[in-house]
């Protein structure tokens, strides 16, 4: 999406842009050096801290200058005069569309000066040149220039170069997780003469009750119309890992995804449209049959591999083993051999897939297996037993027994049918691995792509995963490095063409290479490749031009040395038809399927957080949905509940179940995560420990309810959970405990006293009052374990806990406080909503207008707390007078109609009815709606957001859950206050106020040019009002220039604004992220 970025540029300076933004054969060494740096994800949206938390060295964090998102722009707008390329007469970012990051470098910072073919072909590129006087030799773009709409412009804020991550040692847990904040992504330095603005405060206008309502004032055809709802912008993780096209029809494709929530997704149109057809969990490589579409095998690292005999219809376990049936290894790669289609392999690690999925030293071995009836059976044929995780299995063309092999441990071969392997081929590998400094990061010798040119199999290239591409013309016998025009050293999967053998293509950490001479030479093919971390690729049978690749931000896989850390947009499938010069997205039904948490920021409007049930990462979003980034993590692998401070914008924490992620903690705005739960198991008390409640093993808990006091973020409520739901897993937590930290989270010590920690259940719901952080409520729940006890309550800081249950269904679901008179409350329970009214001490039901039965979730308007919604498994309500009157607010939402009837928890335990959700890892209700924590509402009211579900039936795999989102107007004004300085002129922490209905943040003042720069955001069709409050210090021109001469540009177009002593006014429309410049002028 766009962004808003303002820019007031002071008199007598005229405009410069600024973006931020069947050949046998032995094999033998050779010897090969190739090296690159690693590019590492940025994190996104930086609001810096209001206030820090000073007792916590936890939460202390550097900001200032330094904290600021890179983007390409910025660094080509850092070359200096080179030659006749250069900021002052080229637009870097378009030169960058048209030759690529790596080519523009050279030119821009590595004094290469263009060819006449480079220079003839970026002539679009140049920029209009102001007139100026005459000799002038500091030519700057003219006013003109700067409103100029810069395609991509704003989208590339939260890009990923520059960013490093510099962590080991004590820093990390036994599984390679951060442990502490000071393993943070380390942004790159700000250009000379820029700093970063500071977020002093933000502030919300005073709640208040507004006129109660008994019930809709607005209509639409009969049906209330109050909230209009519809789809947010989809959510894509980017997770693929692999993409297979069929030889024999094409338009059949097949992508694998590494989600137990979204596994396999089918193709029949060329990729333009993709339905889920099968889930079961990580996909490692998909086959399709050489002769029939509708044979297709994919591998599963956490269970057995299935297979299709009807083009996805239905589909069969056909080698490996189910989970509950013994140990499961992970099933990793998979080929068919295109001579003989009866004949295909695939490949099995040694180990138990909770143990490990590869990427270890020494490699365990590796199991062959074998299908000579197209994959109907298998059999168990040989072991490579230094493989370790097989990446690719390839069939020479030709002999179905000569197979290759790329592998943690390098590159194998067998020549008679899997039974027996080579050692690793590529010698240099090796020796590389031995290397001191590789030991110590363990580097391995890895190959994970493999490609054997059609017609001549004697020609291979293997794509290394840290050294490069090696090329073989002799079958394997010797290798040699083909890195000419490829910068990248770390490489994932290579193809070959079918249609133009001469053809082959590389997905790399840094984008997509094509090579026209069978690899001897490469040439970076990546405009409109928005996100360049790609992994799986497919190359059209019938047309090389037309390519496939997907990117790859998945954690959790048999490649995770490649992880990516950060906020990330844009990743997805992508499609080129004319070579790789051009791609655009192509992925369209490919979503997170399984939503099942949402939290918003407290305080940032618009802020959004959203959590797959068994996803790969957690998705933020800063303009109420319209856009997404994603943050690959453990903290989102089942995710619980997400957490903000309040006066500290930036630290966030989310609970799991997943392990190492049960408890983490962000203090940079989620773009990358740290582990607390050891500082749980720590904090254990004496009494859990003698009733046996802590079994033994290395910590893996279940987590779910937290929340950081309102007055005090050093606070931090933990509650844990007796999982019975998952009979297949152990955690060693037994019971429901309570932690509290008072010191920013740097130590959780258990607090349970009062609270029956024996007991089977969970602590769902945390709530703190928001101005007496020693009075707070944790609600168990029975969805996750085997009964509910309803709320306690403690009044003196967790040091005891008591029950508040008077009146009350103890089989609750939500809790939500009032934050102008904390002693209301609301709860949802299975037999619907209760309300108490002096601090939980009793309860009484609330219900009028929802049908009877059990309400799921509740969302709390934060500035009017008389408005309310809940959610029931069949339709969602408000109130507009503190739950009196309830009524239906459906418009736009598609209902699942059934004649069947929702029935209640306590119905399924009494009756012992077929519905049981006791046996489920979420309450499956068969509804419209799933369960907690998936209605949410934003930091305004303006804003909420519900899961919706495509399918009645939770068990039905192929269901997902939709993300909606409702949109009141008007919006609501917000003031942030900045500091900021102008070193050139000795200003400083100077602050900048804006007034605004939108989502302001990444501020940047440029003292070189005297400019200012904001961000802002918001859910599209919304009208904001901004008013920029300057003060005259910053201004060379002082008050007069911004009453006489004010400019204000919007994406390229220039709009009314109004100027006085009291600041730049103007309106917009939100399209999601917006541009604005403002100039001043003479």
């Amino acid at each position: 999406m766009k962004k808003i970025v303002i820019v007031i540029v002071l008199f007598g300076l005229m405009l410069m842009l600024w973006n931020c933004g069947g050949g046998t054969g032995s094999a033998t060494q050779s010897d090969i050096s190739v090296l690159e740096t690693t590019a590492v994800p940025s994190p996104a949206s930086s609001i810096v801290p209001a206030k820090p938390l000073e007792p916590s060295s936890m939460t202390s964090r550097s900001e200032g200058s330094t904290d600021r998102k890179r983007t390409n722009d910025d660094q080509a707008r850092r070359i200096g005069g080179q030659g006749e390329v250069n900021e002052s007469s080229y637009d870097i970012n378009c030169i960058m569309g048209v030759l690529g990051q790596a080519i523009t470098d050279d030119i821009a910072y590595r004094g290469r000066p263009p060819t006449a073919e480079e220079l003839a072909s970026i002539q679009d590129c140049k920029l209009n040149i102001g007139s100026g006087d005459a000799g002038s030799s500091d030519r700057k773009r003219t006013h003109d220039d700067e409103g100029r709409r810069i395609d991509g412009q704003g989208e590339q804020s939260y890009d990923s170069s520059g960013w490093t991550f510099n962590c080991s040692g004590f820093d990390l847990d036994d599984s390679g997780i951060p442990t502490v904040p000071s393993c943070n992504l380390i942004p790159p330095p700000l250009p000379s003469g820029v700093t970063k603005g500071e977020l002093l405060s933000v502030s919300l206008p005073n709640p208040s009750y507004h006129e109660p309502v008994e019930g809709c004032q607005l209509f639409d055809q009969g049906q209330c119309a109050e909230l209009n709802w519809g789809p947010v912008a989809d959510l894509q993780g980017g997770e693929f890992v692999a993409i297979e096209i069929s030889l024999t029809n094409p338009d059949v494709m097949y992508a694998g995804v590494d989600s137990n929530d979204m596994s396999m997704y089918r193709s029949l149109d060329g990729g333009a449209s993709w339905d889920l057809v099968h889930v079961a969990g990580h996909v490692g490589g998909i086959a399709i049959s050489p002769i029939n579409p509708n044979n297709v095998i994919y591998t599963n690292l956490e269970t057995a591999n299935f297979q299709t005999l009807d083009g996805g219809m239905t589909w069969k376990r056909v080698v490996g083993k189910l989970p509950g049936e013994g140990l499961v290894s992970p099933l990793t790669a998979i080929a068919f051999s295109k001579d003989d289609p009866r004949i295909a392999y695939t490949t099995a690690l040694d180990v138990v897939f909770e143990t490990g999925r590869g990427g270890t030293w020494p490699p365990h071995p590796s199991g062959v297996y074998k299908s000579s009836d197209e994959g109907k059976t298998w059999k168990r044929v040989g072991v490579c037993d230094i493989c370790g995780s097989i990446q690719t299995i390839v069939v020479v063309e030709g002999d179905s027994n000569f197979v290759w092999a790329a592998a943690d441990g390098g590159l194998f071969f067998s020549k008679d049918g899997g039974r027996n392997w080579s050692g690793n081929v590529i010698g240099y590998l090796d020796e590389t691995r031995k290397r001191t400094e590789n030991i110590n990061k363990n580097i391995l010798p890895k190959v994970v792509g493999l490609s054997l040119q059609p017609g001549n199999p004697d020609t291979m290239l293997a794509a290394s995963s840290e050294f490069g591409m090696f090329r073989s013309t002799d079958g394997g016998a010797s290798w040699v490095p083909s890195n000419e025009g490829l910068n990248p050293s770390k490489l994932h999967r290579v193809q070959f063409s079918l249609s133009n053998p001469n053809v082959a293509y590389v997905a790399t950490h840094d984008g997509v290479f094509r090579s026209d001479d069978a690899g001897e030479s490469w040439t970076e093919r990546n405009h409109g490749l928005l996100d360049k971390h790609v992994n799986p690729i497919a190359i059209h049978p019938l047309n090389e031009d037309i390519v496939f690749v997907g990117t790859s931000n998945e954690i959790y896989t048999i490649h995770p040395e490649h992880q990516r850390r950060g906020l990330i947009e844009h990743g997805g499938m992508y499609k080129t038809v004319d070579g790789g010069k051009n791609w655009v997205r192509t992925d369209k039904g490919i979503i997170e399927a399984k939503i099942a948490q949402i939290g918003a920021h407290p305080l940032i409007p618009f802020n959004l957080w959203v959590g797959g049930e068994s996803g790969r990462g957690n998705f933020f979003s800063p303009d109420g949905g319209a856009s997404w980034l994603f943050s690959g993590s453990m903290a989102a692998h089942y995710p619980m509940v997400y957490a903000f401070s309040y006066d500290f914008p930036t630290v966030m924490w989310a609970t799991g179940w997943q392990k190492t992620g049960e408890l983490s903690g962000s203090t940079n705005g989620g773009a990358n995560w740290f582990t607390r739960t050891h500082k749980l198991d720590e904090g254990l008390s004496s009494k859990t420990r003698e009733l046996g409640l802590r079994l033994e093993g290395a910590n893996d808990f279940h987590i779910h309810g937290v929340a950081v006091a309102p007055s005090d973020s050093n606070i931090v409520y933990v509650g844990s959970v007796h999982d019975s739901v998952y009979s297949d897993l152990v955690f060693n937590l037994e019971g429901a405990h309570i932690f509290k930290s008072s010191d920013g989270g740097e130590t959780f010590p258990e607090m349970s006293n009062g609270f029956p920690i024996e007991t089977k259940t969970s602590i769902n719901a945390i709530v703190v009052h928001p101005e007496d952080p020693d009075t707070a409520y944790v609600m168990t729940s029975l969805h996750e374990s085997e009964t509910s006890i309803g709320i306690y309550k403690t009044i003196n800081g967790a040091q005891s806990w008591f029950a508040v249950n008077e009146g009350l269904d103890p089989y609750t679901n939500d809790l939500q406080m009032d934050p102008i008179n904390p002693e209301v409350l609301y709860a949802a329970t299975e037999s619907g909503i209760y309300k108490t009214t002096n601090g939980a001490r009793t309860w009484k039901k609330a219900s009028g207008g929802i049908p009877k039965g059990p309400v799921i979730d509740m969302a709390i308007d934060p500035l009017n707390p008389l408005i309310l919604y809940a959610i029931t498994p069949e339709d969602i309500y408000r109130t507009q007078d503190g739950a009196v009157h309830w009524y239906s607010v459906n418009l736009g939402i598609p209902l699942l109609r059934d004649s069947s009837l929702t029935l209640s928890v306590q119905d399924s335990l009494l009756r012992q009815l077929a519905l049981d959700r006791t046996n489920t890892g979420h309450s499956m209700y068969g509804g419209t709606f799933a369960q907690d924590r998936t209605l949410e509402i934003d930091a305004t009211g303006r804003v909420i957001v519900v899961a919706v579900k495509t399918n009645r039936n939770d068990a039905d795999k192929r269901s997902e859950r939709i993300l909606y989102r409702a949109v009141l107007n008007p919006l609501v004004n917000v003031v942030y206050e900045f500091s900021i300085n102008d070193p050139m002129r000795d200003v400083n922490e100077t602050t900048v106020k804006v007034v605004s209905q939108s989502n302001i943040y990444d501020m940047f003042f440029d003292s070189n040019l005297q400019r200012l720069k904001l961000t802002a955001a918001g859910p599209p069709g919304t009208t904001s009002k901004t008013t920029v409050i300057v003060p005259e210090s910053l201004l060379s021109g002082g008050a007069q220039a911004l009453v006489c001469c004010i400019n204000v540009y919007i994406n390229g177009s220039k709009i009314s604004s109004s100027s006085t002593n009291s600041g730049i006014t103007f309106e917009y429309v939100h399209t999601g992220r917006d541009e604005v410049v403002i100039t001043t002028t003479q």
